[in-house]
């Protein structure tokens, strides 16, 4: 499940492209996409199909959207769920896969009181589920620390990407001569930038926001030499597609566009993006932005323009940090970790009377994994003696003092 459209199709076209080199058909497995915005009677052939074949396992893997944890989807036996880039939906719908029981049919999908108790309890097991994002956000970076979710890392860049070179600067004439003067230089080189803006039009009630429509004529204008595009979450799918088409192709060397482009735009040779009015976006919002750039073989920039002098010091974390997790830890400080046993993804909770979440996490999932062994040996305490006294030592009193 991923958050667009766009990105659906990316990963259905990939995947696709990786089945067809399975050369024994007895091993060849079947992939439909499923998502909201195909016409209606269209959309209705797609859902029946998905449906019967999601229910007699006809179809052995779905790509979509939103779609897919629409009650109407069934699934005869979803074994493995992955959420792609999974800051971008809420705790009820990273969730709703848990509903999606396994059962042999979608008769045996009902509430626990109606289950038999012969019931093998296979049937109803939930499907494993694995959530991907380049900056965790903060509640499911304390779930992980918790033990609630296990944590992988990966460190390493992919191959072939560099660093990008970030820089934080502040929104005033000064701070845009310096900034313009940088494309000036990126775009001669025969480079492409991206200039990213908090809303499509001019705001009454907040007019210190740069708007996308409003600058397209004077960046044009500034950067006579080179022709500007324009992509906002106005445009159909038609009209995206053509801006993303010709800023490929280079036909358009600068592309004004609002946080559309956070994910699953792909140009390699971008090599440059400048997000106005930077303190309008979260951290994790921006480090996705920033991944738009450094794709390709040529060293990339990024560049924050903040309107706000005191939103600096918080921008700065991304000029000294690319690391993914170090953001996310920083984000989980600024923000706190939200309400673990509800749906509020953040605010701050009392903290652990020693240890703190964003400090000691290492110390947390250490001593997590430490139980977790202990229990695999054995329930009994007595198998630990230096362990069972430690913990009766600090066995809290009882509040009548007994």
């Amino acid at each position: 499940m991923v958050p667009t459209e766009l990105v659906s199709i990316q990963h259905y076209e990939h995947l696709s492209s990786l089945l067809e080199n399975m050369k024994e058909d007895h091993c060849r497995l079947s992939i439909v996409l499923l998502t909201g915005s195909t016409p209606l009677k269209q959309s209705k052939m797609i859902l029946k199909a998905c449906t019967y074949g999601l229910q007699n396992g006809d179809i052995n893997m779905v790509i979509g959207t939103h779609s897919l944890i629409a009650e109407k989807v069934e699934f005869s036996a979803l074994r493995f769920t992955v959420i792609d880039e999974q800051h971008r939906f809420g705790v009820i719908q990273r969730g709703s896969f848990n509903s999606k029981l396994y059962s042999a049919s979608p008769c045996l999908r009902m509430s626990n009181t109606t289950r038999d108790d012969s019931s093998e309890d296979k049937v109803f097991m939930a499907p494993h589920i694995l959530t991907m994002s380049a900056t965790p956000i903060p509640r499911t970076l304390a779930l992980a620390i918790y033990g609630d979710m296990s944590l992988t890392q990966i460190t390493d860049l992919p191959p072939g990407r560099m660093t990008v070179d970030t820089f934080v600067l502040e929104g005033n004439e000064i701070g845009f001569q310096h900034v313009f003067q940088m494309m000036h230089d990126e775009l001669t080189s025969g480079g492409k930038v991206y200039l990213v803006y908090p809303v499509i039009e001019e705001s009454k009630q907040l007019p210190q926001l740069h708007a996308a429509r409003r600058d397209f004529e004077s960046i044009s204008n500034k950067f006579d030499s080179y022709t500007c595009g324009l992509l906002h979450g106005r445009m159909n799918s038609e009209e995206k597609y053509e801006a993303l088409k010709k800023f490929k192709s280079g036909e358009t060397r600068v592309l004004l566009a609002t946080q559309v482009i956070e994910i699953g735009v792909d140009v390699p040779d971008a090599s440059m993006m400048v997000v106005m009015n930077a303190e309008r976006f979260g951290i994790a919002q921006l480090h996705q932005l920033r991944g738009r750039v450094g794709r390709g073989m040529r060293k990339s920039k990024c560049v924050f323009c903040s309107s706000n002098s005191g939103a600096l010091n918080r921008l700065k974390i991304l000029e000294q940090s690319s690391d993914g997790f170090n953001l996310a830890i920083a984000d989980l400080l600024v923000r706190g970790p939200g309400n673990l046993l509800g749906k509020k993804q953040s605010g701050h909770l009392p903290d652990f009377p020693i240890a703190r979440l964003e400090r000691d996490g290492n110390i947390l999932r250490e001593a997590h994994l430490a139980a977790l062994k202990i229990l695999s040996i054995s329930h009994d305490l007595s198998s630990f003696p230096k362990l069972q006294a430690e913990l009766s030592m600090r066995k809290p009193l009882c509040i009548l003092g007994d």
